[in-house]
Order: C-alpha cells, then structure tokens, then sequence
C-alpha cells in the first residue's frame, strides 16, 4: 500500500508545482502589463503637456502675426481661435470612426504584445 500512496503523492505535488508556477507566470505577467501602461501613460502625459505649450506658443504667435497684419489684435485672435475651433470640430467628427477604432486597436496590440 506504500507504494501507491508515492505516485499519488507524486501527482499531486507535481500538480502543486504547476499551480505555483502558473500563479507565479501570471503575477509576472500581471506586473509587465502594469509596468508597459504606466510608463506609456506617463509618456503619453508628459508629451500631452509639451504639445499644448506647443499649440499655445504657436497659437499666441499665429494670432499676434495676423493682429498686426490686419491691423486689428482682436480679429488677429479670433482668426486663429475660429481655425482651433473648425480643427476640433473635424476632430470630433472623425473620433468615432476612425481615431477611437485605431486607438483601441493599437492598445490591444500592446496588450499581447508577446516579444
């Protein structure tokens, strides 16, 4: 009877051995996934951050150039806030069809991501 409780026993620690090794495999995976969405939204928001400078230097100069050119600030102001405003609003026209799908499939490519 000893001799069949030792490959029971050999089964069963050997499926205790794979259980730990899988926990193990996922905890690890787990932590990559975390570290991979971190890092790329801290990316995301420090380039987030230099593009709005960007846009506000930009927009600011854009807008003083045509004030002085036609001889009116205000219009100069409103000229380059009405051009925001029709970017925006292309932008929010095409969000749903086309930059949201790309977006979530770019997102799920580097989920499984398997390199």
């Amino acid at each position: 009877m000893e001799e069949q409780k030792k490959p029971t026993e050999k089964i069963v620690d050997a499926a205790g051995d794979l259980f730990d090794a899988y926990r193990n495999l996922l905890t690890v995976r787990i932590v990559e996934q975390t570290s991979l969405g971190a890092s790329v939204s801290i990316l995301g928001i420090v380039t987030m951050t230099v593009v709005v400078f960007i846009l506000l230097f930009a927009g600011v100069g854009t807008a003083w150039w045509v004030g002085e050119a036609l001889n009116n600030m205000k219009a100069g102001f409103f000229i380059v806030g009405g051009f925001y405003s029709l970017v925006l609003i292309i932008i929010l026209l095409t969000a749903r069809n086309f930059i949201l799908p790309n977006i979530r499939n770019l997102l799920i490519k580097k989920m499984y991501d398997q390199d």
